[in-house]
């Protein structure tokens, strides 16, 4: 087959000439990393250069650009011409980003082709990159246009009635949570597959009607659980599989428990909060799997089910196979160095990509083909450095070109680039419009003001409080009613100040009725606070080797070193708790 860029290609199969497995110094944090044989035959296949940074910084730099894990909401004034309103985004009001409203921005009302530029081969391509970006405008929360009545809702796909949720999939009447897949009815939850009617989980699957669960699958009707398997009924227990009427790991019969369940009275704030810092106790000492791995062959990596030849990967299902460096995605094959993403192919350095084929080093590109360096490109194919387009070919700079001049022109950037070290880089983070503080990144590695604005990165410091409560009554947590019986519906009315931030927010009518049904007190803490709460129950996308607790074998986890949890390898996991 004839190439298309005959110049790129020349160069690049130069540097693959030489290239052998290799240690190199990573070209931001200085740390040695290996280039391993199986890296080398994905960069043949992608047709990419060796990365100059470490899985971990390169890592750091897609998550940098992302802002899923903390839904934080400002007002900002819309941008389009003649209008006066102001839209709710993630992109700070002093923020110099422009941000068209979601009606607008999806119409056809405007082209972004209008703010297409000539290219210029004089100049690198990253510096004309931020000049030309600067100027087209962003939708305001990367939003999936597919989704119904989600206004508050950051990226994700196809979702219904969801509020304050982060990259929610396929899930409906999700409330200030993260990552639900398949799920509905839920509030306060975090990484939650195939669930209802949970409240206050992290990392469940398959579970109904449960509240304060962690780690579990396949369990019903129960209160507190850790790393329980198909239980139902079950009252503060760690590590039981097929269990049914458990009391803090204690076998009791069916009327038993119901008696000691109902004597609870966890619909009173004060005792909920009782048992929930007694259950925090009680999972510190738990056995902990090493890594969670379902259905898996040839794998390295945590969180993984029906995957294959997966090397480095976290929290990815679906039948994934032969992809490496990748975190959160569904479906997606022969792919490197990719953070969220479902049904795709062939992608390289990119977050946010869903149904995709070859593409990289590019942010938020739904159903693409053979994009690079693109932003915010819907339906779009063989694009290069191009933002904010729909259904368009064959443009470079939102400026379009016949076929035969596209890759001509294209042949001769990525030459340059590759040339000046440019080509296989991913966006920098001193050109990310996400505040540091806000962004997915924070979460990975937490850095102080001083070290962000040394790296030259964006830190926003956010006001007390951009919420104009006006006429609206307010009321603080410490005059909220103990018991959820008491409350009346008058609290729709109010707004709640947080006991911690002192921030205002508000109950809506669904969270009422589902404190309501599931019997649990009205939250005294704003909803932020307490999804920043969940993300430090969050496992790292990285792993650490040890020893296993019981049997001494070297194994590898995603716990982190300085959490002295019990890791158990599998066999003596198995033996221990199956």
């Amino acid at each position: 087959m004839t190439s298309r860029t005959p110049q790129f290609d020349k160069a690049l199969d130069a540097i693959f000439k030489d290239l052998k497995p290799h240690t190199r110094a990573c070209g931001r944090c200085a740390q040695d990393f290996e280039i391993l044989s199986d890296d080398i035959d994905f960069y043949h296949k992608l047709r990419v250069p060796p990365p100059t940074l470490c899985f971990l910084c390169r890592y750091e730099r897609r998550l940098g650009h992302r802002q899923s894990f903390k839904p934080i909401f400002y007002k900002k004034p819309c941008s389009v011409p003649g209008h006066t309103e102001k839209v709710i985004t993630f992109y700070p009001a002093e923020s110099t980003v422009r941000v068209y409203d979601d009606p607008y921005y999806l119409s056809d009302a405007w082209d972004p082709l209008t703010f297409g530029q000539e290219y210029d081969l004089g100049q690198s391509f990253f510096s004309q990159w931020y000049a030309f970006a600067v100027t087209v405008p962003h939708q305001t929360l990367q939003k999936d246009p597919k989704s119904v009545n989600s206004d508050y809702v950051v990226s994700g796909v196809s979702s219904k009635n969801c509020y304050y949720v982060g990259t929610p999939y396929h899930s409906e009447n999700i409330y200030y949570g993260r990552l639900p897949v398949y799920s509905k009815d839920s509030i306060d939850v975090e990484d939650i597959d195939y669930c209802e009617w949970c409240y206050e989980c992290i990392r469940l699957a398959r579970c109904y009607n449960c509240a304060f669960c962690y780690d579990s699958k396949d369990c019903i009707d129960s209160y507190f659980l850790f790393d329980c398997r198909n239980c139902a009924n079950c009252f503060g227990c760690v590590n039981l599989m097929n269990k049914s009427y458990c009391f803090f790991n204690e076998q009791l019969t069916k009327e038993e428990y119901r008696k000691k369940v109902e004597a609870l009275r966890l619909g009173k704030r004060s005792v909920l909060r009782g048992y929930q810092a007694k259950f925090d106790e009680i999972r510190k000492s738990a056995i902990r799997k090493h890594v969670d791995n379902v259905k898996v062959e040839n794998v390295v990596g945590d969180e993984l089910e029906e995957c294959r030849n997966c090397f480095y990967a976290f929290r990815v299902f679906g039948g994934s196979e032969n992809i490496r460096y990748i975190s959160n995605a569904d479906r997606i094959k022969e792919s490197m160095d990719v953070f969220g993403s479902t049904d795709s192919s062939l992608l390289y350095e990119a977050t946010g990509v869903p149904h995709g084929n070859d593409i990289k080093f590019s942010i938020l590109t739904r159903t693409g083909m053979a994009l690079e360096y693109c932003i915010e490109c819907n339906d779009c194919e063989y694009c290069f450095g191009c933002f904010g387009l729909r259904n368009k070919k064959y443009c470079i700079f939102n400026k379009r070109y016949s076929e035969s001049d596209y890759w001509q022109i294209v042949d001769k950037i990525k030459a340059k680039m590759l040339a000046d070290g440019e080509y296989g880089e991913f966006f920098p983070l001193t050109m990310s419009p996400v505040p540091y503080n806000n962004s997915n990144a924070s979460v990975e590695f937490p850095l102080e003001r001083e070290e962000v604005l040394s790296r030259g990165w964006y830190w926003y410091d956010e006001p007390e409080s951009d919420v104009d409560t006006g006429s609206i009554k307010k009321v603080s947590a410490a005059e909220l009613p103990e018991e959820i019986k008491d409350v009346g519906e008058e609290i729709l009315e109010k707004a709640i100040i947080c006991e911690e931030t002192g921030k205002p927010f508000r109950i809506t009518k669904f969270e009422l009725d589902f404190y309501r049904k599931k019997n649990i007190p009205l939250p005294a803490v704003h909803p932020l606070e307490r999804i920043k709460r969940r993300l430090k129950e969050r496992k790292p996308s990285r792993l650490w080797q040890i020893t296993c607790s019981r049997c001494g074998k070297e194994i590898l986890t995603s716990y982190a070193l300085e959490k002295r949890f019990t890791v158990y390898c599998e066999a003596c996991y198995l033996k221990e708790v199956a």
